[in-house]
């Protein structure tokens, strides 16, 4: 059965490259400059699989139609005969990225590579890496060779321009996973790159928005003895949404780190991993989307608790904006929560 989410932390961790190879796209030159070779030694290998680690954090999406699109179809080759096909399709991958790019593209280099995960998945890795001054790689002939890759290269994730996870073989609910650092507003991908990939994302922002605050939510109730009993339980709710308002992509890491913020490092470290395994199960991790509030309705932000007595209690926001006190234990006194609401009036509505 496709997997809904992205790459586990054993799967990055498994990941290998069993075929690596880029071409050089020059600005002022109509078509790439092809190799046959690159080579790369064991440190760089790891640099690499960083790379293609750091790269497993994108944006879901389904081809338009596999049976026309040229890097799907593409890929597929490359995978069916991997002996005969690697080198001459990964050249056809680049020219048709440089064609689709109308506009100058900036100097660098496009990498095709094979990776796999957990010893048998195997998937194909693009990436545009622009040339800077912080790594270089001697060329002779057709093979290069990766001459020194600085530390400042990794500090510089810039380079990385576009980055795309093909799965061809369905084993994950998505077909690509996709990141373009050039893109602009709401939209995940340049237009070129997007037409170049021919794709669309997999679920909409809004699709996305109301799962991710379903999930605090739901979170937040299955774990409410972990919780820090000084706050009632809305206020991780309100952590989510003052996040999905504030930020304009969302990053699934940091969304999970605003909403477990805590003082008390041991409990901080164990709700963010309860967390971040609900959003696993969500197919929420890793995804990068820009939130559409709009999408969310009142009641779903409307927090609501109800006494023994069926008195109901019905507020939006942190508790402490609205003046609401609701302890998360009852009294040790009396065994009964003491709840305090203070107002400057009272409408009789029935």
């Amino acid at each position: 059965m496709a997997k809904e989410s992205v790459f586990t932390y054993v799967q990055k961790e498994s990941i290998e490259i069993i075929k690596f190879i880029f071409h050089i796209i020059i600005e002022d030159q109509l078509k790439p400059i092809f190799l046959d070779e690159v080579e790369l030694d064991d440190g760089q290998i790891k640099f690499f699989k960083k790379r293609f680690e750091d790269a497993s954090e994108g944006t879901q999406y389904l081809f338009i139609d596999k049976s026309k699109s040229v890097v799907s179809k593409n890929c597929v080759e490359i995978l069916n005969d991997v002996a005969k096909n690697f080198i001459t399709k990964s050249e056809d991958l680049t020219a048709d990225f440089k064609r689709h790019h109308n506009k100058t593209t900036n100097n660098g280099v496009f990498i095709t590579a094979i990776i796999r995960i957990d010893g048998n998945i195997d998937l194909i890795f693009l990436m545009k890496l622009e040339h800077r001054k912080v790594y270089g790689y001697e060329r002779k002939d057709k093979k290069a060779i990766m001459k020194e890759i600085q530390n400042t290269f990794v500090e510089d994730k810039r380079a990385i321009q576009k980055v795309a996870i093909i799965d061809v073989d369905s084993h994950f609910k998505w077909d690509v996973l996709a990141y373009d650092r050039n893109a602009t507003g709401k939209k995940g991908l340049s237009d070129y790159f997007s037409n170049y990939l021919e794709v669309i994302e997999r679920e909409t922002p809004s699709v996305l928005t109301q799962r991710t605050l379903s999930t605090v939510i739901q979170w937040a109730k299955q774990n409410k003895s972990f919780l820090n009993p000084d706050f009632e339980i809305s206020v991780y709710k309100q952590r989510a949404i003052d996040y999905l308002i504030k930020i304009k992509r969302v990053n699934s890491k940091d969304l999970i780190s605003a909403v477990v913020a805590d003082t008390d490092m041991l409990r901080q470290r164990r709700l963010k991993k309860t967390l971040s395994h609900f959003f696993d199960e969500a197919g929420l991790s890793a995804q990068i989307y820009a939130p559409n509030m709009g999408s969310l309705k009142a009641a779903i932000k409307k927090n609501v608790r109800k006494t023994a007595e069926g008195i109901k209690i019905e507020w939006e926001g942190s508790p402490e904006e609205v003046n609401i006190e609701i302890p998360s234990q009852v009294n040790s006194n009396d065994g009964l929560y003491h709840i305090s609401i203070k107002t400057s009036k009272v409408d009789v509505i029935s």
